[in-house]
């Protein structure tokens, strides 16, 4: 028997002990002897077997063991022995064998409840023990699995909790400590939100959807802790299980990459730094030219080498001018660029220290940087950290290369290494290119006074024929020479004379225009280009002027005021050559002429001087003319083609030159629009038209209103609107004395400008007639705009009127569209009946011409008003 056997067997006997002491043994005795007696002595059959088992079955249920029951049987067949005698014989007549059967038939069906139970017994045993053993294997496997979670949990390289469904931790590995910086805290049975309680609110939904039975994985995430700093987290989240199938909570799988990340940052900006390195080496190799070459170097550093913004300058400790900017941003910051790279330049500090030093200076945390002025517009515009690094060539810093990162501490020792070797390949490549300016710069720029050679005066000279030969302009070429330079030398010394002529290269650039060409010929010879100029008399004034402010003061060198003399030639194209060594060379002979002569300066073309000669006498006659009032107005009729009555008056300028008499406007005007003389003229013919209105007012005469022509110079001139306000303060308010006269041509040049000059006259009262219409290009939208009361038909078109179909369609055509613009028309050069007669016909509004009326003085005027 089994120990557990025996100790099922010492509580059955203590369960029957209780029963014996209660008194159900001694009462099952007493039945079981009563009903065996009455079933052996024949009293009962079958009724009394039923019985039998029935006690048997009270027993077993009461406990009582099958020997209660042999026990309770022999003391009453004993007791039925010693009792009953005779009935025993009595019974020994059915014989011995028949007495035995019948108690042995009474005992079986009393034992039969026992057998029972005891079969049923063993059964159980057998079952318990293989549930036992069942158990006791699954007891071991739980065993087994608990310990390889623990042994899984801790051993695992990556943090690992378990988490009930309060998120409660079960069991967590030391890397869960390791990695979030918990120590040796003892966590066990604390909630999540107790031990991380930063932990944002999309996590904790991820969780409670873990806890319904979702899984989530994430590659990257930001764990912001509760100190402020960053971690990068990936992680992978399932739930766990009951053995009875329940959620019993969740198991979080963690990595901290953060220096992983960062290393792959590391490694990829190394990487980038190199492939930044291999474009500009490529560059380098391509470019030659300093501009291009940061300006493809900046490109790079931005597009490859994810830079923000990246600029570059060049010049010195004292001065730097960007030379290039290129930024990662939309096309109207990119316009602000520049703009970013010149507030750097505010902090010349920094970039002084880089050019003196020729070391890098790094920013590497903007936010916190001192002594930076522009440090909430980097901030702005994002820009984290940057690094300005030094650029040499010829054993100097030149420049400097200023890179600008999104990211703060961006340009740590690795990068700035890589950088540095960036900046030498850069810098070996501008020393290259510095050398090559210098070689380049001697080839065409004289070394004494930094101004373009022969060389490159005959290249920019042929460039610039070109272009006055397609747009069918003139240029002049003027060579200027010290007189007796050599006594200065001599006299003063070398140096002098050097700086004698660095001085007259100085004051002789300053004064022409950025167009033209300065050059420094051999030793003291400069020659001068003038581009688009209007003739000989234009490229004379030019070199007058130009002689007057440079030549004119003294030249202050060593204490020594010197004044010096020169001679100069003249050539212009296309007159003297047609190519640039034929212009020049005629300009060394008109030279050399004029050092032999007494004339300041002399043209190639003999017959050009003369030409010039009469025209600048022309022009001081001019001048005189008007201090002495030689000019006069003579005043052309315009009549109603209706009516016949004079409409108004046409000025018209003439000057009574002394020597050769009345002369016409055609003579003279250009003259005076090329020295800029028109200005005053044309204020006095305002002025006189207005005096000669004045009197015919106070004869007591009507006189109509006169017609001003406009120059181009006038209606070009800042003070135009001015001088008209001017004149129309002399003028009472309401009358309408002066009206202007502008052609088509001149009209066109600067449209929207001369649209808001004219409205101004016509603001002031003033009508406003376009001159000369139809020979000039103005459109039809542009006519509809133009603040203008009249158009005057060109003389051409009235000639040809009579003579063909199509001059007569013309006429025709402009009174028709006149009137349709609710504009009046003028024909002018109406030179005889026919001519009237067919413009009357066509129903012209005013007549001018030598047919109604020639050109009048003042006093012929006056009788015809009269």
């Amino acid at each position: 028997m089994t120990p557990r056997e025996g100790n099922a067997l010492s509580r059955g006997l203590h369960a029957v002990e209780e029963a014996d002491s209660s008194g159900s043994l001694s009462s099952f005795r007493d039945e079981y002897r009563a009903a065996l007696l009455d079933y052996l002595y024949g009293r009962s059959d079958e009724g009394a077997l039923q019985h039998a088992y029935e006690l048997g079955r009270q027993a077993a249920i009461s406990r009582l063991s099958i020997l209660d029951l042999h026990g309770a049987h022999h003391d009453t067949l004993l007791a039925f022995a010693a009792q009953a005698r005779p009935p025993l014989e009595q019974a020994s007549a059915h014989g011995t064998a028949s007495f035995l059967t019948r108690a042995a038939e009474f005992l079986d069906q009393a034992m039969a409840p026992f057998e029972m139970m005891h079969r049923g017994y063993v059964e159980s045993v057998a079952q318990l023990r293989e549930m036992n053993e069942v158990l006791k294997h699954q007891a071991d496997a739980l065993h087994q699995s608990e310990e390889r979670m623990r042994l899984f949990i801790k051993h695992n390289p990556a943090a690992v909790a378990m988490l009930d469904r309060n998120m409660r931790y079960l069991l967590v590995s030391p890397r869960w400590h390791a990695d979030y910086r918990l120590g040796d805290r003892d966590i066990s049975g604390l909630s999540h939100y107790e031990v991380f309680p930063e932990t944002p609110q999309a996590w904790r939904d991820i969780y409670q959807r873990c806890l319904a039975g979702g899984i989530d994985k994430r590659d990257e995430a930001q764990f912001v802790r509760a100190d402020g700093s960053v971690d990068s987290v990936r992680w992978e989240i399932h739930p766990w299980y009951t053995a009875q199938g329940e959620i019993g909570g969740i198991i979080m799988f963690t990595e901290v990459i953060t220096e992983r990340k960062n290393q792959e940052k590391k490694i990829a900006r190394l990487s980038r730094i190199q492939g930044l390195m291999s474009a500009t080496n490529a560059a380098i190799v391509r470019i030659n030219e300093r501009s291009a070459l940061m300006r493809e170097v900046c490109r790079i550093a931005v597009e490859q080498g994810n830079f923000r913004m990246a600029w570059a300058g060049f010049g010195n400790s004292r001065s730097v001018s960007v030379s290039c900017v290129t930024r990662e941003i939309s096309a109207k910051e990119r316009a602000t660029g520049g703009d970013m790279a010149n507030k750097a330049l505010e902090e010349q500090g920094h970039v002084s220290r880089v050019m003196r030093s020729g070391k890098p200076q790094v920013f590497n945390d903007v936010a916190t940087a001192r002594r930076l002025r522009y440090r909430e517009e980097c901030l702005r515009q994002g820009l984290r950290s940057f690094a300005i690094l030094p650029l040499c060539a010829v054993g100097k810093c030149i420049g400097v290369l200023s890179l600008y990162s999104a990211e703060a501490n961006m340009f740590d020792r690795e990068e700035m290494k890589l950088l540095n070797e960036l900046a030498d390949d850069i810098s070996y490549a501008l020393n290259h290119i510095v050398n090559e300016e210098k070689i380049n710069y001697l080839a065409y720029y004289s070394s004494l006074t930094g101004k373009p050679n022969r060389a490159l005066f005959r290249d920019r000279l042929h460039r610039q024929m070109e272009i006055a030969r397609h747009e069918r302009q003139v240029l002049a070429v003027l060579l200027i020479d010290p007189v007796r330079f050599s006594n200065v030398n001599d006299t003063f010394g070398r140096h002098v004379g050097d700086a004698l002529l660095q001085q007259m290269a100085e004051r002789l650039d300053s004064k022409i225009s950025s167009h033209d060409t300065l050059a420094h010929f051999g030793v003291d010879v400069f020659a001068i280009m003038l581009a688009d100029i209007r003739g000989a008399a234009n490229a004379a004034h030019v070199l007058e002027r130009l002689l007057a402010s440079c030549f004119g003061p003294a030249f202050e060198i060593d204490g020594n005021e010197l004044y010096i003399a020169v001679k100069a030639g003249i050539t212009l194209y296309p007159g003297d050559g047609e190519d640039g060594e034929t212009l020049v060379k005629n300009a060394e002979i008109a030279l050399r002429k004029a050092q032999k002569s007494a004339d300041t300066y002399l043209f190639y073309r003999p017959e050009m001087n003369a030409s010039v000669a009469r025209r600048l006498t022309l022009e001081s006659r001019l001048y005189r003319a008007l201090e002495r009032d030689e000019f006069t107005l003579y005043y052309q009729p315009k009549f109603n083609t209706v009516s016949g009555e004079v409409v108004g008056f046409e000025s018209l300028l003439r000057w009574n030159d002394p020597e050769a008499g009345l002369v016409l406007p055609s003579s003279f005007i250009p003259i005076l629009e090329e020295t800029g003389m028109i200005l005053p003229v044309g204020r006095w013919i305002m002025e006189r038209a207005l005096s000669d209105y004045r009197e015919w007012q106070a004869r007591g005469l009507t006189p109509a209103p006169i017609a001003v022509n406009l120059s181009v110079v006038q209606l070009r001139h800042r003070d135009f609107i001015e001088s008209l306000t001017s004149v129309r303060g002399k003028i009472p308010p309401g009358e309408r004395v002066l009206d202007l006269e502008i052609t088509e041509s001149i009209l066109m040049e600067d449209i929207e400008q001369n649209i808001a000059k004219l409205q101004a006259a016509r603001d002031m009262g003033m009508k406003v007639a376009i001159d000369d219409f139809g020979t000039g290009y103005s459109s039809l939208s542009y006519l509809t705009r133009l603040p203008v009361d009249l158009l005057k038909i060109d003389r051409s078109f009235v000639v040809d009127m009579n003579k063909s179909p199509s001059g007569l369609a013309i006429v025709s055509s402009v009174i028709s569209l006149a009137h349709s613009l609710q504009l009046g028309v003028i024909a002018e050069g109406v030179d005889d009946g026919e001519q009237a007669k067919l413009l009357k016909l066509l129903r012209c509004d005013q007549l001018q011409g030598f047919y109604c009326s020639h050109p009048l003085p003042r006093d012929q005027v006056t009788a015809l008003l009269s």
